[in-house]
């Protein structure tokens, strides 16, 4: 008997729960941009400036330069396929979200995979926010021919009132959409955000596509079946309502990586979950119990270790310059330098550092994993795992990434969104 106490499992809940996904799709939903991690309100130049002239255009050739060098350099072995890749994020504007997004398409650009596109969840802000968010960075380095699509914030069985809650669960660290409902602003309005609007980046000039997150993913996964990798950054809602909606969608995808959950020890925003997970469990046990041809999940016992400090923002100063390096040294850079011990978590980014490069990983544990779903427990939210399949659970297996090279993950990110290439490899 699982700790739901419900007498049958989610997935028998699966018409009741997808009817609930679709009303909430149509009703939209909102948030606020309030990223924990990486981030800072203070940018330290006019960063937005048209002003590219010290940033080289790069060739073909070049490109694919730089992907050997890469390949070389950190012993990537490939069979000749690129990766098709979907981010599904709650995006920010410089946080791990964005940092995530800045490997992808750096990636995308050299031909190391096939970026199909990014589909925006919630968490750490809402949807509508994330979506001006994503096509904003997306048009500053000139990749705005990577579609963005609207998902929904919505946690699948709604909102929930976190001061309650708290009562339940003992405490809740207090950022994210569910703490700023009264600002409420539905997706569409991801060019009407009220007081979230930002001078700094104002209005994207790209537009969301029409199709939702869940049918572009669907979509896609049908075209290229056992082609698709998912990315799941955010809350996994809008990957669960495509396994509920798509009974194939799980297995006719390549597969999936989560940044989430924590393995050993407390939680980290919750006294036993994480952010990602917490916002909505159900979501996540839905896709763990699910046909994924394969599963990665990076927990915080990984990721949390791998931080922003003024060693990254030396190396992409020392290196070659690229839109995207240039970005995130215009305003990041003098933070750091100002302050020289200062740190700021990353952990979504290493999503798409251990799909690019899994040597990044020092340690890595196959285990079954559940999630608490009951929200009558304290320990709503709290990822279980077990070396074995356990008896009379719902219980998804996975790769669990528990130990990273911060050295070697940094070296390699810096050199991929820098462009490294062997015409440039004195450089660092």
């Amino acid at each position: 008997m699982s700790w739901q106490g419900m007498g049958n499992s989610l997935m028998d809940k699966k018409g009741i729960l997808f009817a609930a996904v679709l009303c909430l799709l149509l009703a939209g939903c909102g948030g606020v941009d309030n990223n924990k991690d990486v981030a800072d309100e203070t940018p330290s130049t006019d960063w937005q400036s048209d002003d590219h002239t010290d940033v080289p255009v790069y060739s073909e050739e070049d490109h694919k330069a730089a992907a050997e060098y890469l390949r070389e350099q950190y012993g990537i072995l490939t069979d000749g396929n690129v990766p098709k890749v979907i981010l599904d994020s709650d995006m920010t504007y410089f946080g791990d979200d964005a940092m995530c997004l800045s490997i992808l398409a750096a990636a995308d650009e050299l031909g190391m995979i096939d970026l199909l596109g990014v589909t925006i969840t919630g968490g750490n802000t809402f949807a509508a926010v994330g979506a001006n968010s994503a096509l904003n960075q997306l048009e500053y380095y000139g990749r705005d021919d990577i579609p963005v699509y609207l998902g929904t914030d919505i946690p699948l069985l709604g909102f929930r009132d976190l001061e309650e809650q708290e009562q339940i669960v003992g405490s809740i660290d207090r950022w994210g959409v569910m703490w700023h409902l009264e600002d409420y602003i539905a997706p569409e309005n991801y060019h009407d955000l009220g007081s979230y609007y930002e001078r700094k980046w104002g209005y994207s000039d790209t537009e969301v596509q029409e199709q939702s997150a869940v049918d572009f993913m669907i979509g896609q996964a049908e075209q290229y079946p056992g082609e698709v990798t998912i990315l799941s950054v955010g809350a996994a809602t809008n990957i669960a309502a495509a396994c509920m909606q798509d009974e194939n969608f799980a297995k006719n995808t390549a597969g999936i990586i989560y940044m989430g959950t924590i393995v050993n020890g407390g939680g980290s925003y919750t006294p036993y979950a994480d952010f990602n997970v917490f916002y909505d469990a159900e979501a996540f046990q839905i896709c763990l119990i699910n046909s994924f041809p394969f599963q990665i999940v990076i927990p915080h016992d990984a990721a949390s270790s791998v931080m922003l400090d003024k060693r990254v923002f030396d190396l992409m100063d020392a290196k070659g310059r690229t839109l995207i390096s240039q970005m995130w040294l215009d305003d990041q850079y003098s933070l750091y330098r100002r302050s020289p011990n200062r740190t700021a978590g990353c952990t979504d980014a290493a999503a798409a550092v251990i799909l690019l490069n899994p040597k990044a990983a020092l340690a890595q544990e196959d285990r079954y994993a559940a999630i608490n779903t009951n929200t009558n427990s304290a320990e709503y939210g709290r990822t279980y795992t077990w070396t074995e399949q356990p008896s009379g659970m719902e219980a998804g297996r996975a790769t669990f990434i528990m130990e990273m090279d911060t050295e070697v993950y940094w070296d390699f990110v810096t050199d991929l969104i820098c462009h490294m290439q062997d015409a440039f490899a004195g450089a660092d």
